[in-house]
C-alpha cells in the first residue's frame, strides 16, 4: 500500500512541478501584454479542449473502476464456488468425494501460493492450477449419480463448476487486458494540452498563476493516477487480494477436522 502512495505522490507531484515550471518559462519568454491580446480566443479554445478532455477522462476513470469491481466480484465467485463444491461433495459417495476434496484443496493452495501475484509484464498468469482444475472437471464428468438426491445434487455441482470455470477464465483472460497504449497516449497528450492552454492567460501576480496552474495539474493528474492504479486488477500497486481463496481454503481445512469420518 505504501508503494501506491509513493507512486501517487511521484506522479501528482511531478505533474504539478512541471506545470509550475512551464508557467515561469512562458512568462519569461512572452510579455504579459502579448498574452492579454489572445485572452478571448484562448478562453474559447480552452473551454473546448478542457470539456472534451474532461469527458474522455471521466469515461475512462468510470470504465476502469467498473472493470476493477467486476474483477473483484469474479474473484469472489471463483473462490466461493470452490467452497460450495467442497460442501456439495459430501453428497457424493467415495471415492469421488475424496478426489473432489483433494483437487479443490490443492487447486486453492496453488492459486494462492503460485498463481496469484504472478502476472507477467504482458499480464499473463502462471497457470499451475490448471492440472487440478482439469482433474476436478474429469472427476465430476465421470461421476454417475444414483437416485433422486444424488441427481439433484449433481446438477448443483455442475452449476457451481460452471461458475468456478467462468471465474477462472475471466481472471486468466482479463489479466492480459488494461488501458491500451494509444489510450495512454491520448490521456497524457490531452492533459498536457489542457495545462499548456492555461499558460496563454496573463495574470499580474505570477505566484497566483503558478498556484492556479498547479491546481489544474493536480486535478488532472489525480484522475490519471486512478486510471494507472486500477487499470489492471491483477497486478500493480492495487491488485486484488487473494483473501477469498485463503479464507475458503481455511474453511475447507476446518470442515475436514470437524468431520474426519466424512473425508
Amino acid at each position: 500500500m505504501w508503494d501506491a502512495w509513493i507512486f501517487g505522490f511521484a506522479v501528482v507531484g511531478g505533474a504539478m512541478l512541471l506545470a509550475s515550471i512551464g508557467v515561469m518559462v512562458v512568462r519569461r519568454q512572452f510579455k504579459t501584454s502579448r498574452l492579454r491580446d489572445h485572452h478571448e480566443v484562448a478562453g474559447y479554445l480552452l473551454s473546448i479542449v478542457a470539456t472534451l478532455y474532461s469527458v474522455l477522462l471521466g469515461l475512462i476513470v468510470v470504465d476502469t473502476q467498473s472493470k476493477y469491481q467486476e474483477a473483484k466480484s469474479m474473484t469472489q465467485q471463483e473462490a466461493d464456488s470452490c467452497l460450495d463444491l467442497f460442501h456439495l461433495s459430501y453428497t457424493v459417495p467415495q471415492p469421488e468425494r475424496k478426489k473432489m476434496h483433494d483437487h479443490l484443496r490443492e487447486y486453492m493452495r496453488i492459486v494462492v501460493n503460485k498463481e496469484w501475484g504472478s502476472a507477467t509484464v504482458d499480464g499473463g498468469f502462471d497457470e499451475s492450477a490448471s492440472v487440478e482444475f482439469r482433474g476436478l472437471w474429469w472427476t465430476i464428468c465421470d461421476y454417475e449419480p444414483n437416485g433422486g438426491k444424488q441427481e439433484n445434487s449433481y446438477q448443483n455441482i455442475l452449476d457451481e463448476m460452471d461458475d468456478m470455470s467462468d471465474g477462472r477464465r475471466y481472471r486468466l483472460q482479463k489479466a492480459r487486458s488494461g488501458v491500451p497504449e494509444i489510450m495512454w497516449g491520448v490521456l497524457i497528450v490531452g492533459g498536457c494540452l489542457t495545462v499548456l492552454f492555461t499558460y496563454l492567460f496573463e495574470v499580474e501576480d505570477a505566484k497566483a498563476q503558478v498556484l492556479m496552474t498547479a491546481l489544474v495539474a493536480l486535478a488532472l493528474s489525480l484522475n490519471v493516477l486512478l486510471v494507472a492504479l486500477f487499470s489492471n486488477p491483477y497486478k500493480g500497486y492495487m491488485q486484488i487480494s487473494s483473501y477469498p481463496f485463503t479464507y475458503d481454503l481455511k474453511v475447507m481445512d476446518e470442515l475436514l477436522k470437524l468431520r474426519p469420518d466424512k473425508i
